[in-house]
């Protein structure tokens, strides 16, 4: 998966989530689930956990095949939707979980199966909220841990600096810097 492609998913995932209120429960504060079409003819099942006619979460069959391509839940409590599981490759497996951290609506933070493993290896998040990727984080050698991270300092959409752990110890032991104005050691 590329960049590009993972910028497209965090994009995508800001659209469809919005819900109504589900109307009526037969008793208050019954769980149940509800099924409507989308206004782009997906299937969503809502569910209203707590019977306060509000989704707590949302399956989606965006093609109608019978298979959920992606799953939105309120973890916070607010009513909002703001976390987003997707299957990205149509296996039915999850393989991205976006999240709005800031509550502006917009996803900002994105955990990705890169490889099909099953486990998250790159996530990447828009830490300024403009709109714009500025920091890559990935488990390259797929141990758990974080081994290789850029940053876009300045939001030109290049990276400044990139930091590795080479060896794989933990430890972060090279700094690489793509744009020379943010090398403190050439600015000396």
């Amino acid at each position: 998966m590329t960049e590009h492609e993972a910028t497209e998913g965090l994009e995508a995932a800001d659209h469809g989530t919005s819900h109504a209120g589900l109307g009526a429960a037969d008793e208050a504060n019954e769980p149940r689930i509800v099924q409507v079409h989308g206004e782009h003819g997906e299937t969503i099942y809502a569910l209203d956990q707590d019977g306060d006619n509000v989704a707590d979460a949302a399956a989606y069959d965006d093609d109608n095949d019978g298979v959920i391509d992606r799953i939105a839940i309120d973890t916070d409590g607010d009513g909002t939707l703001e976390t987003e599981l997707r299957d990205l490759d149509g296996d039915g497996r999850i393989d991205a979980v976006f999240v709005d951290t800031d509550g502006d609506g917009h996803k900002d933070v994105a955990a990705l199966d890169t490889d099909g493993d099953g486990r998250f290896d790159r996530v990447i998040v828009d830490s300024d909220g403009d709109g714009r990727i500025d920091t890559d984080i990935r488990d390259t050698n797929h141990d758990g841990s974080a081994d290789w991270v850029a940053r876009d300092e300045d939001g030109d959409g290049r990276r400044d600096y990139v930091v590795t752990d080479s060896d794989h110890d933990g430890t972060f032991d090279t700094v690489h810097y793509d744009d020379p104005k943010n090398n403190p050691l050439a600015q000396a």
